[in-house]
């Protein structure tokens, strides 16, 4: 009685393991699978101790039918187990607490335009080199090239999107910060999808600079240089050193010689799809409304709306490119941020002609998606007038209190 109970606990256990590998869950998968494994002794022990009796040979074909049963799952479980913890290990750092995606993802679900993805990526990814010490590599040094994008968690649907349209790396999450990421690791993988995609679909603002670099690193890590010589990780710490925010302090010690090679420029800015520029908006865009006590309406209220795009200082160009694109807008300085620009666009005309016609085409991914159209919904009550009455302001006020950082989704505010 008491083997038979630990065999369907095993049971119980292994089933827990596997769909804890499934959703995702790496704590869940390593406790089944231990406790699965610890079972296995006991029944084992047992088993071996009963067999000395004649009467219970039956347990021996228990034994062995457990045994043949669950040897090859248990295997897998282990194997998979043990491979996602150190490659999660690996891929992220110890405040990530989930991995909620792999890479067995069919790139057919995701129905983007690779333009959104380019525009995207300019607005919101990273290209680093993560340098590392090592005991294991001749140049004693080890180097892991990522590409990320990091969204607040309620663009998780958004990132799963460009998991399935790039069909490599994984999606994580940061719960002590309600972030969500997707990263790419792999230097075969961004060779294979990564770079042919930026290849083919250029970044057109800085970070165009940074994916350059990118790209000579990577060649230089897939010939193995960063691990086998001295001058290959040099080669790598020099490329790092014009990437980003260049070197950490801690490289620079380590390397105190490091020249950082040459930075591209980039230059001759042109906007190429109009899909790159929803993709761009998807990242840096805001949408919202104005509603300002003013006793010279009879409501009380003055309502405006504005859509405006935030960039660093040095981006001012970009902004200026956009202005041409759209034309409309004006650049400001940001009140809030002494190095950033702003595009702002609030003439109403302008938003009911150019902006709201041009994302109903080219529609937005995100959750910015929600915003947009919560913003078409006062444009329509400001051109009926409604805006001039109590009921019309009202509305207004109810749908901008949703807007923003103030959406409610799934009962929470994001």
């Amino acid at each position: 009685m008491l083997n038979t109970v630990i065999l369907l606990s095993s049971g119980a256990t292994v089933t827990y393991a596997h769909h804890s590998i499934i959703q995702g869950k790496r704590e869940g998968a390593l406790y089944g699978s231990v406790a699965t494994i610890l079972l296995a002794i006991i029944f084992t022990g047992l088993t071996l101790i009963n067999i000395l009796f004649p009467h219970v040979y039956h347990l021996t074909y228990l034994t062995l039918s457990y045994i043949y049963s669950y040897k090859t799952i248990l295997a897998k479980q282990i194997d998979c187990s043990v491979k996602h913890f150190y490659t999660t290990k690996r891929a992220f750092s110890s405040n990530v607490t989930k991995r909620l995606y792999t890479t067995n993802v069919d790139v057919k679900e995701a129905n983007l335009s690779p333009y959104w993805v380019t525009g995207f990526a300019d607005a919101e990814s990273t290209f680093s080199l993560k340098v590392s010490k090592s005991s294991t590599t001749r140049s004693g040094w080890n180097v892991v090239p990522e590409f990320q994008i990091t969204l607040h968690s309620r663009d998780l649907l958004l990132l799963r999107k460009i998991h399935s349209f790039f069909g490599i790396g994984i999606v994580g999450e940061r719960n002590t910060r309600d972030q969500v990421y997707y990263s790419v690791q792999s230097a075969r993988d961004i060779a294979k999808v990564i770079i042919p995609h930026f290849d083919k679909y250029p970044l057109i603002t800085k970070k165009r600079a940074d994916y350059l670099l990118f790209k000579q690193a990577i060649n230089i890590i897939l010939q193995g240089q960063a691990r086998s010589s001295i001058q290959g990780i040099n080669s790598i710490i020099n490329i790092k050193g014009s990437m980003n925010k260049g070197l950490s302090d801690k490289l620079k010690n380590h390397f105190p010689t490091s020249l950082p090679v040459l930075r591209p420029e980039v230059s001759n800015l042109s906007i190429p799809d109009p899909n790159w520029l929803a993709g761009f908006v998807d990242g840096e865009g805001y949408f919202y409304v104005k509603s300002l006590k003013n006793k010279n309406y009879l409501t009380g209220f003055s309502v405006s709306l504005a859509f405006s795009i935030s960039q660093h200082a040095r981006d001012e160009g970009l902004l200026t490119t956009f202005i041409d694109y759209l034309g409309c807008g004006r650049i400001e300085k940001a009140s809030t941020r002494p190095d950033g620009v702003n595009l702002v666009i609030s003439r109403f005309s302008d938003i009911k002609d150019k902006i709201i016609p041009f994302f109903q085409t080219y529609s937005l991914q995100g959750i910015k998606h929600m915003d947009n159209l919560d913003f078409v919904k006062v444009a329509n009550i400001i051109e009926t007038k409604g805006h001039l009455t109590e009921e019309g302001i009202n509305k207004i006020n109810s749908l901008k209190s949703g807007m923003n950082r103030c959406r409610v989704i799934n009962g929470e505010k994001v």
